[in-house]
């Protein structure tokens, strides 16, 4: 018995090491890029602003009811990067926490819908996507005293998908809809014995999808003038990509093992408001933007491993932080100023920036553990880490209308800051586990190229 109960043991090490590959594995899908840097070549550069103003492929994130302006079918490719630079700084820390660079391709489409009679020209439609060049998702599942930034580190690298619908309806009005979607991935790892007495596991899992509404809406102000003025408003739903595996060792010879629930979110998008005013003329864009983030019903990045029959989570088992996450604002301002350097041809400096302030609180509670040493359960530090940004953002873009079909070329870049900021991890009593300064910046850049046929 003692033959079989280890390797009963050594199976079910093999079953907890796939089933942390499989939650691992670049699977799930997620919105989450644009809403750290913005989306598009045009209004990445205008400080990601966009919601009273972004046009085509853009909308279908910032606002879709701006695809009612699609006059064309369109396609758009590019190319974004990002590299950060995380600090935590203190007694413990590591300083400098290792992060991936951020790679990956952009691809939108605008599609006109050729309706006749009053509703010509009054309706388009809008996808966009952004794929990572080596994975689908990155997320990690970390001991909560790892040092590590859950709200920017791996929610910049994930695929997006959105597709929008907008439709002028007359007298100023613009109304939209769209959705995002991405997939989650649910399974079970089951080791146990065969008739010969030999261990064996079997793994099955699946992508699930799960969907996250977007509305929109535009009005143009009645006023008299070569400007025009342009109100919008957006709302986006919960964006979230779970990923849940089930270890099941109960059926492993007479090893009384508990199911083990390996789940959490690797990516999460809250519900969003945002707001904006555009001011319109031929060849300029001014635009002023706030953004409210509902952070406050983040449920946590973990999930218990074992959740008891009776009692609940947490009756015969570990239980992840609660925290309190705070809701958010962002502030954004744009600008895009063009000039005609040619007949057919159009030069356009663009910049902008925009403050957005950390849904982490500045004290979190701290963790438990189990010690080999002290046999028991022992308080550990939740070293989760964020900040306030500033980003900066500048771009160039060239449109040719001649002699040429339609092309539009967009360059832009973005420098992120992360402001310092003192976060500390206390116990029950009130004693801090830690302590530490989190600092750092990100730099992103990127390009997109556009042919109307």
């Amino acid at each position: 018995m003692r033959a079989a109960d280890r390797n009963g043991r050594r199976a079910l090490w093999r079953a907890g090491a796939l089933a942390c590959a499989l939650s691992l594995t670049p699977r799930s899908a997620s919105a989450s890029p644009e809403d750290i840097f913005g989306y598009g070549g045009r209004s990445s550069a205008m400080g990601a602003t966009g919601t009273a103003f972004a046009g085509g492929y853009e909308s279908a994130w910032h606002n879709p009811a701006l695809a009612s302006d699609v006059r064309g079918p369109k396609l758009t490719l590019g190319y974004t990067g990002a590299v950060l630079r995380l600090d935590a700084r203190g007694e413990g820390l590591p300083g400098r926490t290792s992060t991936q660079p951020v790679k990956g391709t952009t691809i939108g489409a605008e599609i006109p819908v050729p309706l006749g009679g009053k509703l010509a020209h009054r309706v388009g439609i809008a996808l966009a996507f952004y794929e990572p060049t080596d994975v689908v998702v990155r997320g990690r599942v970390l001991y909560p005293e790892k040092t590590q930034f859950p709200m920017i580190e791996n929610r910049a690298q994930s695929v997006t998908i959105r597709a929008g619908v907008g439709a002028d309806i007359g007298y100023g009005v613009r109304l939209g809809v769209g959705f995002a979607a991405l997939a989650e991935i649910v399974g079970t790892v089951v080791a146990a014995t065969d008739a010969t007495g030999r261990v064996g596991t079997r793994v099955e899992d699946q992508l699930v999808a799960t969907y996250a509404p977007t509305f929109g809406a535009t009005y143009d102000l009645p006023l008299k003038g070569p400007e025009t003025w342009r109100i919008g408003v957006t709302y986006r739903g919960t964006l979230a990509a779970r990923f849940a595996v089930v270890i099941d060792g109960t059926k492993l010879s007479s090893l009384q093992i508990p199911l083990f629930n390996i789940s959490g979110l690797a990516q999460y998008d809250p519900a969003q408001v945002a707001l904006e005013v555009a001011r319109r003329e031929e060849l300029n864009v001014l635009a002023a933007q706030v953004v409210y983030k509902h952070w406050s019903s983040f449920p946590g990045v973990l999930e218990p491993t074992v959740v008891c029959t009776e009692g609940g989570a947490g009756a015969c088992g570990l239980t992840p932080p609660k925290i309190d996450w705070n809701d958010t604002f962002v502030v954004r301002l744009g600008a895009d100023q063009g000039f005609r350097v040619a007949r057919g041809a159009v030069l356009h400096a663009r910049g902008g920036g925009f403050f957005e302030t950390t849904p982490l609180p500045g004290e979190i509670p701290g963790s438990e553990a189990y010690s080999q040493s002290a046999k028991g359960v022992v308080p550990v530090p939740t070293r989760y880490y964020d900040s306030d940004r500033i980003a900066l953002t500048a771009g160039t873009g060239l449109t040719l209308d001649k002699p040429l079909p339609p092309i539009e070329l967009d360059l832009f870049a973005q420098y992120h800051i992360l402001l310092p900021r003192t976060v500390s991890s206390v116990d029950p009593s009130g004693a801090v586990l830690s302590k530490g300064e989190s600092s750092g910046h990100v730099t992103v850049f990127g390009m997109t190229a556009g042919l109307t046929f």
